[in-house]
């Protein structure tokens, strides 16, 4: 049942009480509904608590001996507010309680952390010395070893890097040369042959261009090429060096 159907069905049993009296009541328990509402109740458990609408009506009626416009029902006052001002009160002590609760505990353990000798959390017991962490000792030498008996590997590597580095810079400067004298024949030749003279500039302008395109490409290439062989020495020299993680 909704509220709206208790109040009606609660007005049409108290048509023998005067308007001004049934208005009252009305009035009293649309207040009543409202600050219950407030209060955070369900409509079901208000109508429950207003109880069934006839019974509501009698009790009403049998407290009435007068049917005229002096009111002798006075229904029972509930003051939603006051309870909610009490159970918001119940609520901020209680998390005031559990607030200063774990403000004692960690005051306690801090004191305890400070008996042990410890500013960790959970503190060693005064006299026993934490185990020091487990470090492995430096193995550089391992890495110098291997770089000894691998030296002739790695030299021919080097230079084949270098090889390339020289190949990757030195063409597209080689190009761009190539492309200027080419465009100065064709521009001397240009007096002998025009057709051949302006072929010439032509082929000279496409070479100066695509070496200028590929020279900035190659010395990009070259440095990742370079970039990469050193990150690849200092992980393997950092491989047999440092700390030794704690089983």
């Amino acid at each position: 049942m909704k509220y709206n159907e208790w109040r009606d069905e609660l007005k049409s049993n108290l048509l023998c009480v005067s308007e001004t009296e049934r208005r009252r009541v009305l009035d009293y328990y649309a207040e009543a509904y409202a600050d219950r509402r407030d209060a955070g109740y369900t409509e079901r458990e208000i109508i429950d608590e207003f109880g069934a609408p006839y019974d509501a009506a009698q009790r009403i009626l049998s407290e009435n001996t007068d049917y005229g416009d002096t009111p002798l029902y006075e229904p029972p006052r509930w003051d939603g507010r006051r309870e909610e001002r009490e159970r918001k009160k119940i609520s901020r002590d209680e998390e005031r309680e559990q607030r200063e609760e774990r403000q004692r505990e960690e005051r306690e353990r801090r004191e305890a952390n400070r008996s042990y000798g410890s500013n960790s959390l959970y503190g060693n017991y005064a006299g026993v010395n934490a185990a020091p962490a487990k470090t492995r000792g430096d193995y550089t030498w391992v890495f110098v070893l291997l770089c000894i008996v691998f030296a002739i590997p790695i030299f021919i590597v080097v230079m084949g890097m270098v090889g390339i580095t020289v190949g990757f810079c030195v063409a597209p400067i080689i190009a761009l040369v190539s492309g200027v004298a080419t465009i100065g024949v064709g521009v001397g030749a240009l007096f002998i042959d025009a057709a051949q003279g302006a072929m010439s500039i032509g082929t000279g302008l496409v070479i100066f261009g695509v070496s200028l395109i590929i020279m900035p490409l190659c010395f990009q290439l070259v440095k990742w090429m370079w970039k990469l062989f050193n990150m690849f020495f200092a992980w393997l020299r950092k491989l047999f060096s440092g700390k030794e993680k704690t089983k």
